[in-house]
């Protein structure tokens, strides 16, 4: 068995990304995983198996059974719970922390970060993603940390041979009762992280909080209050800018409270940015159309179904276009396919140069591509797709002995009260579009009642 076996959802990865996106992989040594939630197919890479002793092909045959026959018991409800959280939107992804017992009987500690990539046009969750990341080391790291408290940090000069180690910060945060704040204890780590030196933080911590990120700073500081309220450990994922430069980081530390009424953190600091950037590449990847970059046929969807959901809420009106090439099997046939990928990436390009940027512009079928534009009415839409129709209709796209012409036919739909999903709009456009083929091709059409539906299979 291959890392990724072809299935539908992993279709558009073409060779070449799917290479790159492998070594990508195997050098941030994650393990990665892919589940739908209603069909139950799960794909893992080799990574994932390695994590716990095994090779891929060992483990056949996979499926979601796989992770619950490996997982730690006391682990999988917190799991559950989360992944439950963030299908209903409570949260913008999935992460727990959880056990895995590997082939040699002890336990490995896996960091499991996913997110929801798609969803059923009814809109129940469908394409999970995700990576398992080893954090033993990390937990060992914590565990020593414990050690240490417990030993009343023996000697400052131990802690800095033990800070050394460490691919991150250890450090020492303390609130004093009237909520001022300072570091008594930072590895040199933090100025590769944070930008400022220990001795500049030992009596204030404003520096640090200057260094992160606006949108993350409130959720900083009430994870911090969290943390003093419960008496539990503080846990927190956020943005560093330094010099213009923005860094993730994810900390972990665990309160002690002392009887001068100070509250003093023990923790660690570790650069997570690597594995965002590689979540975020999988994010991408999940939601785009490899040969156009436009958006993919899930993705518009998605979005689609969210546009849809506005509406309903007394939001403004949307449109809909349809539209594909007219003869666009004779472009192939004469110029060949190279030639015909080129006119579908430079329609894009067109295409998108002509958009506003809260439309969305997607790739849905071989040649048949999809607008969706947001706060628009009939004439609107009208405009804009009469517009694009003239401007492909008298561009030349570059062939390989002479330049191609061509014409498309335009489908539009208007968003109608009555509608009971997100699908009916397409159907309609798909009408529309239908109907200007059959009178003459090269041509907008407006769906109204009097058409005939679109006697053909289209998938919405």
């Amino acid at each position: 068995m291959t890392d990724r076996p072809p299935s539908e959802h992993s279709t558009y990865l073409g060779q070449d990304e799917a290479a790159r996106l492998k070594t990508i992989l195997e050098g941030t040594r994650a393990g990665t995983w892919e589940w739908n939630v209603q069909t139950g197919e799960t794909v893992f890479n080799e990574r994932w198996a390695r994590i716990i002793g095994y090779t891929l092909e060992e483990l056949q045959p996979i499926s979601i059974e796989t992770w619950l026959k490996f997982a730690h018991p006391d682990d999988l409800a917190d799991s559950e719970q989360r992944l439950q959280a963030h299908f209903r939107g409570d949260t913008d992804y999935y992460e727990c922390e959880a056990r895995m017992r590997h082939r040699d009987g002890h336990w490995v500690w896996v960091r499991d970060y996913g997110r929801l990539v798609s969803r059923t046009p009814e809109g129940d969750p469908e394409w999970v993603s995700g990576t398992h990341i080893d954090i033993s080391a990390a937990k060992q790291y914590q565990q020593q940390l414990e050690a240490v408290q417990a030993e009343q940090l023996e000697t400052i000069e131990r802690l800095e041979k033990m800070a050394a180690t460490i691919p991150g910060v250890i450090y020492q945060f303390e609130m004093q009762p009237d909520g001022f704040m300072s570091f008594p204890y930072a590895s040199a780590g933090i100025e590769r992280i944070y930008g400022v030196s220990p001795e500049q933080v030992r009596k204030d911590a404003s520096l640090i909080f200057d260094k992160i990120h606006p949108d993350d700073l409130q959720h900083v500081r009430d994870t911090i209050e969290a943390s003093r309220a419960s008496g539990g450990d503080w846990n927190c994922e956020y943005r560093v800018v330094v010099d213009g430069h923005v860094r993730w980081v994810y900390g972990q530390a665990r309160p002690e409270f002392r009887d001068s009424g100070s509250i003093l953190w023990h923790g660690a600091i570790l650069d997570i940015s690597a594995q965002k950037e590689l979540e975020e590449k999988l994010r991408q990847i999940a939601i785009t159309d490899e040969l156009t970059g436009a958006a993919n046929r899930r993705q518009f969807m998605e979005l689609l179904s969210r546009e849809y959901q506005r509406y309903r809420r007394n939001g403004p009106s949307y449109s809909v276009i349809l539209f594909d090439f007219d003869w666009f099997k004779q472009v192939n046939d004469r110029f060949g396919h190279n030639a015909g990928d080129m006119v579908l990436r430079e329609t894009t390009r067109l295409v998108q140069d002509s958009l506003r940027a809260s439309d969305t512009f997607a790739r849905i079928g071989g040649e048949e591509f999809a607008i969706l534009l947001p706060d628009s009415d009939q004439d609107s839409a009208r405009h804009l797709a009469e517009r694009l129709r003239q401007t492909l209709s008298e561009h030349s796209f570059e062939g390989p002995e002479q330049g191609i012409r061509g014409s498309i036919t335009c489908g539009i739909a208007v968003s109608c009260q009555q509608d009971d999903d997100a699908k009916e709009i397409m159907l309609r456009a798909d009408t529309a579009l239908y109907a200007g083929k059959a009178a003459g091709r090269n041509r907008v059409m407006v769906f109204d009642r009097s058409l005939a539906p679109a006697n053909r299979h289209t998938g919405y």
